[in-house]
This record gives structure tokens, sequence and C-alpha cells, in this order.
């Protein structure tokens, strides 16, 4: 698990009832939270900025480049065109609202990440002609989020992300994709049990930590791969679940899943990303994109 760290987070550009229930999820999380304006307001270690259309994230993109501080662009989850926008951003990550509690606590935990990791610059794997790793777990005990991470991270570290931005993006492909892997896959949950409201999200929540539990289902494994060459990247996630139908997959952002995530959303920080015919196995590639000293 990341270690967990004490935020102080300026909500800013939210209408008054987005950032009460932002702020009581923070709350929960035992994270302060406050009012304000990012550039009149640097106390705060985190911003979070709603933005309820297009104009309003191209002002948020713009406010957070010349910000060292880590930001969440807010965009509601029934808004797909925003929610594409957003999720493309290279200035920061994307939070939906209503606000999660498990989005939440991905942006800490990469928070954490960024600070435990700072300082940072030589990459450890100049000269690598070639890595190979094979990882697998069962699915109750996989800890999704900084698997994540330390996956994207390698890519950068070897070359294939130039830089954070870049792998901030993969750090999101990968976790959804697992997530999906773990949740559709292995346990068999339906997006369609999930709708909007948050009494049905602690319904999906309550069904998820059930089935995590059946000794069957929790004990299925997600098996992930990994290998990269000078030139070419590619990732593996691997359940053991029943599949779906391939053909039905939809790669556009306007058939972007938001529940699921979808698609689109995971193979976008990556050159191509097929699955297998029975629908329980993706794969992830890239193309180097630029000179460097990795392998």
């Amino acid at each position: 698990m990341s270690e967990r760290i004490a935020c102080d987070f300026l909500l800013t550009a939210f209408d008054a009832e987005d950032a009460r229930s932002l702020a009581a999820v923070l709350a929960e999380l035992g994270h302060a939270a406050i009012s304000g304006d990012a550039v009149n307001d640097p106390g705060p270690s985190c911003v979070l900025a709603a933005a309820y259309d297009e104009s309003g994230l191209r002002a948020q993109r713009a406010a957070a480049l010349d910000d060292p501080r880590p930001w969440a662009f807010c965009v509601s989850s029934g808004d797909r065109a925003l929610v594409a926008a957003a999720s493309q951003a290279r200035e920061g990550r994307m939070l939906l609202l209503p606000p999660d509690k498990r989005e939440i606590k991905r942006f800490l935990a990469a928070v954490s990440d960024d600070t435990r990791e700072s300082g940072r610059t030589k990459s450890l794997f100049s000269g690598l002609e070639r890595c190979e790793a094979a990882f697998s777990w069962k699915t109750r005990d996989i800890d999704v989020s900084p698997i994540s991470r330390r996956l994207a991270r390698l890519l950068r570290e070897i070359g294939f992300y130039g830089d954070r931005a870049e792998e901030d993006q993969g750090a999101l492909s990968l976790e959804e994709a697992l997530v999906n892997s773990i949740e559709h896959g292995n346990l068999g949950l339906d997006s369609s049990l999930r709708p909007d409201d948050s009494a049905s999200e602690d319904l999906y929540e309550a069904e998820r930590e059930r089935r995590l539990s059946d000794p069957i289902l929790g004990g299925r494994m997600v098996r992930v791969s990994m290998s990269a060459t000078r030139d070419e990247a590619t990732i593996s996630i691997e359940d053991q679940g029943e599949g779906f139908d391939v053909s039905a997959l939809d790669e556009s952002p306007e058939g972007l899943d938001v529940s699921g995530k979808g698609y689109w959303l995971i193979k976008r920080a990556f050159d191509a990303a097929s699955y297998n015919e029975k629908g329980n196995r993706l794969t992830l590639s890239m193309r180097r994109r630029g000179p460097g000293d990795g392998i």
C-alpha cells in the first residue's frame, strides 16, 4: 500500500454543492479543504479545479501551467466529451464528479509517489538492452494503484515516456485496465450495476467486497507481463474471467463508457491495444517516442 500523506486541498471554481460534497469526502479521508483562487492562494499543497465546460477546462489548464503543485481537473462523469478532454490534459490528473473516494485515494497515492521520487533525475536503466518481467496476484490481494504507478514509472525510466505527464497518463491507463480485469473479469461485475447516484455506488462497492471475499472469485489470478526492447514495449494483463464480446468494443471518445473508463481511455497512453479472442487478455504496446539513454 502507498504511504498515507496528509494534504491540504484548494478547491477552485466549484459550485457550492460540488464544493460541499468534495470537502465532505476529503474530510472523511482525513484531509482539509478550502475554497479559493489558485493564483492568489499558494498555501494548500494540492489543487482540485472544477471545469464545467471546455472553456473552463482550458482556463484551468492554463492556470496549472505555472503552478508546481499537483493538480486535478474535476469534471462531471456525465459529460463524456469533457471527460475525454480532461483525460488528455498533460498539466494535471482528472477526477470525476460526483466525488468518489476511490478516485481521490488514487490521486493521493500518485501525489505520495511524486513526493518520494522528487529529485530523481537519472535513470537507473541507462544502457539496458532488454527488459522482461512477469507478475501474478490473487484478485483479493492485488493493490492496483501502486502497481500501475510502478509499471508506468518503469516505462518512463527505460525511455518510453518522455516526462512525468506521460507517465501519469500511462499509470491511469494501466490502473483502469487492471480495475476492469479485476471487477468485470475475475469478479464478473457488470458496469450496469453502477448507476450515477451515490446510493447505488455504495451497493456496487458492497457487492464488490462480497465477491472479493468469495474463495473462488477472490482467488482468481491476475497476471501481468512486460517486455521491452530498444524499440518497443509491451504489457499484457490477463484475468481468469469469462471474457466478453471483443467485437463490441468502441474505441472513440464519444463511445466512452465512464463507469468502466472505456477501452479508448485505457489505450490512450499506448500506441496499440488489443484483446485476445476470448476477451480476458489485454495487450498494450508502444514504440519508443524519441532519442534517449534507455533501452
